[in-house]
């Protein structure tokens, strides 16, 4: 193993530590792992939030014992390797996505006096950050734009009609400038419910962006496409209702993408009953679930392809952001405390979170480096 600095033991992250609590999280002294095969240690400078951090508190369904950090997205530099790394060297500043089954970077003393963030990512997940990204811009890309990238990418095809609704959100507006300008969609359209949302979709690169609290989405999607419906729905808003909405809206022989559970499970708890399938069906339309969880918690689908294909994705959010085709909105920067991250997450949680993506920094001093 490779390492340039001394690295504390343990550390005060933020997470929970009683198994299926729920918010809020708390500060969990946890210890600092050294990188093993293929692993990447690395000093975090900032971070994001995700729904999954408050969803893994509500339900810990991965299993794993309290107590657990979370902070799921990380950019910093690498601080040390393990046997068999190359792509990234200690002193590299990286942008990465940490491992399911391990503590992500969140750090409970963020601000002056920091601890510091520490987290170990797999080397598939991490990516060089390129100078002109900032860490905190880095930071905000793993886990969004890899959900976005997993049903997007080899499946929208030059000319094609998608529909992403939530184009304001934090993975449903990445989404958009993929399709619209990276994967050479000919006609993207949005939905939201608040000028803030409607507006950024609109930024991003939807055509025709609807308030699905006033407009009905299908009738108007029918009208724009001559009753054809669009080619592909990539649905990330985790809505039951809305899920039957846009199922309505997929063309014969069409695709309907839905990241996370679908229809019909999305409390985890309790699987209710949906149209979704009969409606898809009627249609001749295919259901294509994406769910990242399952690389991490179904570890024989995490073959060499997977890799491969998730260490594409990294490298294209790098490359992409620095193009401008695909760019991290920002809506809310927050310090890494647990009373900011908690706050942030209930709002995400009530879903009245802010447009664009959350960012959290977790070293200040390291954060306003390139």
């Amino acid at each position: 193993m490779q390492q340039t600095q001394t690295i504390p033991k343990t550390r005060l992250g933020v997470g929970y530590t009683r198994n299926r609590a729920g918010l809020p999280l708390e500060a969990v002294r946890v210890p600092v792992p050294q990188p093993a095969a293929d692993q990447v240690l690395i000093r975090v400078a900032a971070s994001s939030l995700n729904p999954l951090e408050y969803k893994l508190a509500d339900l810990n369904f991965m299993g794993r014992t309290p107590p657990v950090a979370l902070g799921l997205d990380l950019a910093g530099l690498v601080v040390a390797v393990g046997h068999g790394v190359s792509g990234v060297a200690v002193g590299d500043a990286v942008a990465a996505m940490a491992d399911l089954n391990g503590d992500g970077g969140w750090d409970a003393t963020g601000g002056s006096g920091s601890e510091g963030g520490y987290a170990v990512t797999r080397q598939f997940l991490t990516a060089r950050k390129p100078p002109s990204l900032s860490f905190r811009d880095a930071a905000v890309l793993p886990m969004a734009f890899l959900s976005a990238f997993a049903g997007l990418y080899r499946t929208v095809q030059d000319g094609d009609t998608v529909y992403v609704p939530g184009g304001g959100g934090g993975v449903g507006h990445l989404a958009v400038q993929m399709a619209a300008r990276a994967l050479g969609a000919g006609l993207v359209i949005s939905s939201g419910s608040t000028p803030q949302s409607i507006a950024l979709a609109r930024r991003c690169g939807a055509q025709h962006v609807f308030d699905y609290k006033r407009d009905d989405v299908p009738a108007e999607i029918a009208k724009l496409t001559n009753s054809r419906g669009v080619d592909l729905v990539f649905d990330a808003t985790y809505s039951e209702r809305g899920f039957v909405e846009t199922a309505k809206t997929v063309r014969r022989g069409g695709s309907w993408i839905v990241l996370g559970v679908g229809p019909g499970k999305t409390t985890r708890l309790v699987e209710t009953d949906s149209p979704v399938d009969a409606i898809l069906a009627e249609r001749g339309a295919e259901r294509v679930d994406v769910n990242l969880l399952r690389y991490f918690s179904e570890p024989a689908t995490l073959d060499s392809e997977a890799q491969a294909f998730l260490q594409r994705g990294m490298a294209l959010a790098m490359e992409w952001a620095t193009q401008g085709l695909v760019v991290p909105h920002v809506g809310q920067t927050i310090d890494s405390t647990v009373e900011a991250i908690n706050a942030g997450l209930q709002l995400l949680k009530a879903g009245r979170g802010t447009v664009g993506k959350v960012a959290v920094i977790v070293d200040g001093d390291l954060a306003a480096e390139k």
